[in-house]
């Protein structure tokens, strides 16, 4: 991993790929760091620069930082990408790192990032279920109780080992602090858009945006994004067949062909030993 300071703060990242073109930039969810996207990469190198980026305190160095939500995570991408003189570029965001994603879109425009990728985020306003988990681990009593309850619903009684290595051995490093602030911007970008797809038809300049995901496994749910898609047809959506929470990890190889299709590329055979 390289680092650079830039808004008074480190950031930590690799640069792989020296293709010309947008760049591909990678961004993780809360809580989760580079690694995230190891299965992936080998898939997108061959074809692209790919810059995968740690949010701040989310490095190898765990240290607590300050404060910092939504609106720092855009300002440390784009600055990290302007001191790497990246021209254009395409986000691909796991799951929370898409407000964000939206947020870097919309400050940058079309031009400069002419498509948006999302991996499995909740499109509707914040189920029940989900809104009790946020509240639980903004509370130091219930903090580790609730955050037991979202890994459970990540993983969805899958033995993916690759899904189930990176929750065990990748994720650690992170406590109360990181994961209650964690919730509590969450909640405060659903408070203030509504939902995802209530951010995106916002945006200043529309630009195709692709949302991959394979759970919940539900027909209100396709019928959601269908009906948005009929309305904004910059949107498009793939559900994959897969059990968890992180298609990247679980289905690198259906991922990547998704955003080649986005892009409208050719993708060059993958690695031997990359998994599809």
């Amino acid at each position: 991993m390289n680092t650079m300071t830039v808004n008074g703060v480190q950031i930590a990242f690799d640069d792989q790929g020296l293709a010309p073109g947008p760049a591909i930039v990678l961004l993780t969810g809360w809580a989760h760091d580079h690694r995230a996207y190891d299965r992936l990469l080998p898939h997108l190198v061959p074809d692209h620069r790919v810059i995968r980026v740690c949010w701040r305190g989310h490095g190898p160095d765990r240290t607590p930082v300050g404060d910092f939500g939504v609106a720092e995570q855009t300002a440390d991408t784009i600055a990290l990408l302007d001191a790497l003189e990246i021209e254009s570029f395409v986000p691909v965001a796991h799951a929370h790192g898409g407000w964000a994603a939206l947020d870097i879109a919309d400050e940058l425009g079309a031009q400069r990032v002419p498509q948006v990728m999302i991996l499995d985020l909740i499109m509707t306003p914040p189920p029940p279920e989900f809104t009790a988990g946020l509240h639980a681990i903004q509370q130091r009593e219930t903090w580790l109780a609730g955050r037991e309850g979202l890994v459970q619903s990540w993983l969805a009684g899958s033995s993916d080992e690759a899904v189930r290595h990176h929750m065990q051995h990748e994720c650690g490093g992170f406590g109360f602090d990181m994961w209650s602030r964690a919730c509590r911007v969450i909640e405060n970008a659903y408070d203030t858009w509504g939902s995802p797809m209530g951010r995106m038809e916002r945006m200043a300049e529309p630009r195709p945006i692709r949302h991959v995901f394979s759970h919940p496994k539900a027909a209100e749910y396709d019928r959601l994004h269908e009906e948005f898609r009929s309305r904004n047809p910059w949107f498009s959506y793939t559900r994959l067949d897969g059990q968890t929470h992180f298609p990247g990890i679980e289905l690198p190889g259906q991922v990547a062909r998704e955003l080649h299709d986005l892009l409208g590329t050719a993708s060059h055979p993958a690695p031997a030993g990359a998994q599809a």
